[in-house]
């Protein structure tokens, strides 16, 4: 959101902010580090009662919403009519014995920090036979702009909220039940990992053309017969193919990575998005279904590729730490949206929002809470001593566009006056880096 100087008060300002809104838009596991909520202090937990065998989990399930449902992404008040391809909320639960941790992916434009909580709140209630508290439950979105507006900025007019109360709801519930799932499902497995790059030819950073991530880290569980439990993916780039052009309910190109993925290794497939602010996008000739099922078919053939390479985790102790902080909010536009119930979460100076980091053996992955510019990812991997890498974008909040200081100096940048106005403001990346920072060993 354009960073909008701190006396702007009035309807007609109000009413631009939000419509700049609306335009937008085989394996094993560690030690713990966790958050103790209420004084939000990293601890180490207890790794002596960890089992000898390393287990996985996973469950998935459809959540496309009802037809009629606001569309998140481009402009205001369009609705959905059909279904291109289903969305989901997946989940994987890794388990060591001592540390274990859920991570969910729900295919949506990008979950609050308050729906995330409630995801949390609801899966812990539903568990049985583990002990996974309600931190280690790790809720990412994927970033469909052919989702449901569960955010709020995308409803008929500039002062009505796009969400579907009942829509959200249902999404909650069944996003904990999948993390329930996962937990009850849990068998002995063994833990790969590959790395690779992908993205040549068709992913760009329409910004900055010289910063563009293209590393590809792939996490697979097998069981003790060889069969794949879960897959989890972590690449960036933005799944708008066919951001406002279509009234179809889509994963987009994820999608069509989804089913490449499933037509060769059964279980789960689980994408987890990378930092994609600032502005990493696919090219688009056309914006078209048929665009996105080329460029997920291509993604899933370079994972499936360094997939017949994959290198055992023979160390699967898990460790996991996270951090409750505060970003400032400089963006008059955002306070307004929260005043007016628009979006439903408190924003007022400062915002509350939270990072973690869970290391699997020698893999090591870390949250950002919303839309991150690459440089932010390669500093994030920078703290991260050594081994394979992820850094999961829009994981445990959607906070928009967390951006570099030159996007705030004026039109320097490209797109830099839409991307601040989807921005908290210039200090967002250094809270999270620092929050960071304070848990990365």
């Amino acid at each position: 959101m354009a960073t909008v100087a701190g006396g702007m008060h009035s309807a007609a300002i109000l009413v631009a902010v939000i419509a700049a809104c609306a335009l937008g838009c085989g394996q094993r596991a560690t030690t713990t580090v966790a958050t103790d909520a209420p004084t939000r202090e990293i601890y180490l937990a207890d790794a002596k009662e960890k089992q000898t065998v390393f287990k996985a989990g996973a469950a998935s399930a459809v959540v496309t919403p009802p037809m009629g449902t606001h569309i998140a992404g481009d402009a205001k008040n369009r609705r959905f009519t059909g279904i291109h391809d289903d969305i989901f909320a997946k989940a994987v639960v890794l388990d060591d014995g001592a540390t274990p941790v859920a991570f969910v992916a729900v295919d949506c434009i990008g979950l609050p920090y308050p729906t995330v909580q409630r995801i949390r709140r609801a899966a812990v209630e539903k568990l049985s036979g583990i002990t996974l508290p309600e931190e280690r439950i790790i809720v990412s979105s994927t970033h469909t702009h052919a989702g449901p507006d569960v955010i709020g900025i995308w409803g008929p007019d500039e002062t009505t909220s796009g969400v579907d109360p009942a829509y959200l709801d249902h999404l909650v519930e069944v996003a904990a039940e999948q993390v329930a799932k996962a937990a009850a499902a849990r068998r002995p497995a063994t833990l790969h990992v590959a790395e690779t790059e992908s993205g040549e030819g068709w992913v760009v950073n329409d910004c900055e053309p010289g910063e563009v991530d293209r590393s590809v880290v792939v996490l697979q569980c097998l069981d003790e017969a060889g069969v794949n439990i879960a897959t989890l993916t972590n690449f960036a780039c933005h799944p708008t193919c066919v951001d406002g052009t279509v009234s179809e309910v889509s994963a987009d190109y994820i999608g069509a990575f989804y089913k490449e993925m499933s037509a060769l290794y059964p279980g789960e497939h689980l994408f987890l998005q990378g930092a994609i602010g600032g502005w990493i996008q696919p090219i688009t000739p056309e914006r078209t279904f048929a665009l996105a099922e080329d460029y997920g078919k291509r993604f899933a053939a370079d994972v499936l590729a360094a997939m017949d390479q994959m290198n055992p985790v023979d160390d699967t102790t898990m460790r996991f730490a996270n951090k409750v902080f505060t970003i400032p909010v400089a963006n008059e536009g955002f306070k307004q949206l929260s005043a007016l119930g628009i979006v439903d979460r408190p924003m007022g100076d400062t915002v509350e929002t939270e990072v973690a980091w869970i290391a699997i053996g020698p893999v090591q992955i870390a949250t950002h809470p919303g839309e991150t510019s690459p440089i932010h990812g390669w500093k994030t991997k920078e703290l991260m001593d050594s081994g394979p890498k992820m850094v999961v974008g829009l994981g445990l909040d959607e906070l928009g566009y967390i951006l570099k200081p030159e996007y705030f100096d004026g039109d320097t940048m490209p797109h830099a006056e839409y991307l601040v106005s989807m921005s908290p403001g210039p200090e967002a990346g250094p809270a999270m880096m620092t929050a960071l920072e304070s848990i990365i060993p």
